[in-house]
């Protein structure tokens, strides 16, 4: 599997125009490859949506994307709100979940983290000891590694029931050695933002 993580930076003041806009296209969309999830930045790097796109692979994302627009299915007449558009492509670790829908938001935590080379496959191997500890303070929705575009990056997506849910888990990383200790040399760029979901989204 792949996942193509589709993140425009929109006009401020047009989310609710957006996602009425996506949210008139999406059930055609969906019937020739389903979204993963479509949110909504909240603190951050603010006036983004964030649309994922699983596939099997490159030529499904493709073959699916050229059948849309012929098709007229897609995309949705949103351009005059698009300032920025940015596609990267993820590929799936080992220990990342199965994307299904799943109600266990409503908040998103995106982390990014920038190693040096050949460091993610030291931190990716020593995060599944203590996966399972981590996963009880607030589930994992998804764990990535960069496969077009910048490179050596890392993803971990978590969700929260609220923004003190999340300062709740964070307090208690020490009590499960989290995160997790390894060999790896540290990241050199650390990123996060929180997201929101949309009505849409099979991942809210």
């Amino acid at each position: 599997m792949i996942y193509e993580f589709r993140t425009y930076e929109i006009l401020p003041g047009s989310i609710n125009q957006v996602i009425q806009k996506f949210s008139e296209k999406i059930d055609g969309r969906n019937s020739i490859t389903k979204i993963g999830a479509f949110w909504y930045t909240e603190i951050g790097p603010l006036n983004q949506i964030i649309h994922v796109w699983p596939y099997k692979n490159m030529e499904h994302r493709n073959s699916s994307r050229k059948e849309a627009i012929e098709k007229g299915l897609w995309p949705p007449d949103a351009s005059r709100y698009m300032v920025t558009m940015n596609t990267e492509f993820w590929l799936p670790v080992s220990f990342s979940p199965e994307w299904t829908d799943r109600n266990i938001g409503p908040f998103f935590e995106m982390r990014i983290y920038t190693y040096p080379p050949l460091q993610t496959d030291i931190v990716i191997e020593s995060w599944k000891e203590n996966l399972d500890k981590r996963n009880a303070l607030s589930p994992l929705v998804g764990a990535f590694v960069s496969e077009v575009g910048n490179v050596n990056r890392f993803m971990h997506i978590w969700a929260y029931k609220s923004l003190q849910h999340r300062t709740e888990a964070r307090e208690q990383f020490p009590s499960i050695d989290w995160p997790p200790k390894n060999d790896a040399k540290p990241p050199i760029k650390m990123e996060n933002k929180i997201v929101v979901a949309s009505d849409f989204s099979p991942i809210k």
